[in-house]
């Protein structure tokens, strides 16, 4: 590697900031993972008759956010498979959605059991029931910014606990060995759900967002741009505002994650940054690896990466680490 990017990666290395969580922290976190699981899920699936892709059965599905959001799913399983299968539950990047089956369709060919869900308010066909007392409509992270209950990424994390509980308890889905993937947004979801759920045994994260959410807001990058643009206009809720990301912040989740996490970060990544992804990655105690792709921007290592995913989703369906 070129000498000064060996430099930045070993700096990458050395990345360790400050905790920001508050003393509830645990508690808050733990009545979250609780409600998820006891407050009824309302599922309403529908079979899709005759999907192209005969190798594929596809339920198209809906489930109850703890709101009571209609959350818009897929839920896909391989036709072939004479044993319950294992259980990748998929996260997509802001603005996106979960995408037609067949974007999903070489995990289902892996012999997995795929749950792609479509996060609310963005690209899909996911709203949300519930208001937002505070921020602004410039970005979905700065919507409901001075409660970390009413928080847009409270919803979102919650609605994502939840389709993993729907997924874990679907017929012919083998709950002990459950992937959560994603990427951007989706990255970061997946960190969260490792960190949270403590049956997830495997997390590829690709270039993940909500990691030192500090300095993500003060250089404006990515999504947390409209944060900066709400505190220029209402400075006296900075301390609010900083109370709220604490508990989203995942250089406070990393150490709770117990499973194998495989993370890619682009260098020339400005959307999220690989600074951030590395304050998050360096308290990871759980066995992990990085893929640094030195040119790569948002799109981490892109298609190549694909392919080393799928190369080490092999080696964990064969050996489990």
């Amino acid at each position: 590697m070129m000498h000064g990017l060996a430099e930045r990666v070993k700096a990458l290395a050395r990345i360790k900031t400050p905790l920001t969580k508050r003393k509830d922290f645990g508690a808050f976190w733990a009545r979250a993972v609780k409600q998820s699981a006891v407050v009824p899920l309302d599922v309403k699936s529908r079979k899709v008759a005759s999907y192209p892709v005969p190798s594929m059965i596809v339920h198209d599905l809906t489930y109850a956010g703890l709101d009571g959001t209609c959350v818009a799913a897929w839920l896909l399983q391989p036709v072939a498979a004479r044993r319950p299968t294992p259980l990748m539950v998929v996260y997509h990047g802001a603005g996106g959605s979960r995408g037609f089956p067949s974007h999903h369709a070489a995990w289902v060919d892996m012999g997995f059991a795929v749950m792609a869900i479509d996060v609310r308010l963005q690209g899909g066909d996911t709203g949300s029931a519930s208001g937002f007392a505070s921020g602004n409509a410039e970005g979905y992270q700065s919507i409901g910014l001075l409660d970390p209950l009413d928080y847009y990424a409270y919803h979102v994390w919650t609605d994502s606990l939840r389709a993993v509980q729907v997924a874990a308890t679907w017929p012919g889905v083998d709950a002990s060995r459950i992937v959560v993937n994603g990427g951007s947004q989706g990255g970061g979801v997946s960190l969260a759900m490792a960190a949270l759920r403590h049956d997830v045994k495997l997390c590829l994260t690709d270039v993940p967002s909500s990691a030192w959410l500090e300095k993500r807001v003060v250089d404006r990058a990515g999504g947390c741009a409209p944060i900066a643009q709400y505190l220029r206009k209402r400075p006296e809720h900075l301390d609010r505002v900083e109370v709220t990301l604490s508990y989203f912040d995942l250089i406070n989740h990393a150490d709770r994650i117990r499973c194998p996490v495989y993370m890619s970060v682009g260098l020339k990544d400005t959307v999220c940054p690989p600074e951030n992804a590395f304050a998050a990655y360096n308290r990871i105690r759980s066995p992990k690896e990085a893929a640094i792709y030195p040119f790569g921007e948002h799109d981490g290592g892109g298609a190549y990466h694909n392919e080393r995913k799928l190369e080490r989703v092999a080696r964990w369906l064969k050996t489990g680490k």
